[in-house]
């Protein structure tokens, strides 16, 4: 990278990008070629920030996925410890089920109650 060394955000890259764009325009003193190989450096720089930032913003979601997960499977084992609900007969249901997820959630809320 020759113009854009250093800038690791879509907003630093913006306002260095107009600054360039004042020195490296061909109506202000600089050459064509000059001004494209900027604007080529920058539309790459664009493309890696943005998806760098993608990659940020799905593990975030991701991460409150498992926590709502989480704080779920918490609430639905208080629910059946104050129902009493037998832990044989969610083990029987999670045999029955025929879904991978039902069966992991069921599986880990007996493991929680016999951890009681």
């Amino acid at each position: 990278m020759k113009y854009f060394l250093g800038i690791t955000d879509i907003e630093q890259a913006k306002l260095h990008y107009r600054k360039l764009a004042k020195q490296l325009h061909p109506d202000k003193g600089g050459t064509a070629i000059e001004f494209q190989k900027m604007q080529t450096e920058y539309k790459d720089l664009l493309i890696n920030l943005q998806q760098k930032q993608k990659v940020v913003t799905s593990s975030v979601k991701t991460n409150s996925a498992e926590n709502e997960l989480i704080n779920e499977l918490g609430r639905l084992a208080k629910v059946l410890i104050k129902k009493q609900v037998p832990q044989h007969y969610l083990q029987e249901k999670m045999y029955k089920t025929k879904s991978t997820l039902k069966k992991t959630l069921i599986s880990h809320v007996v493991d929680i109650l016999n951890e009681l």
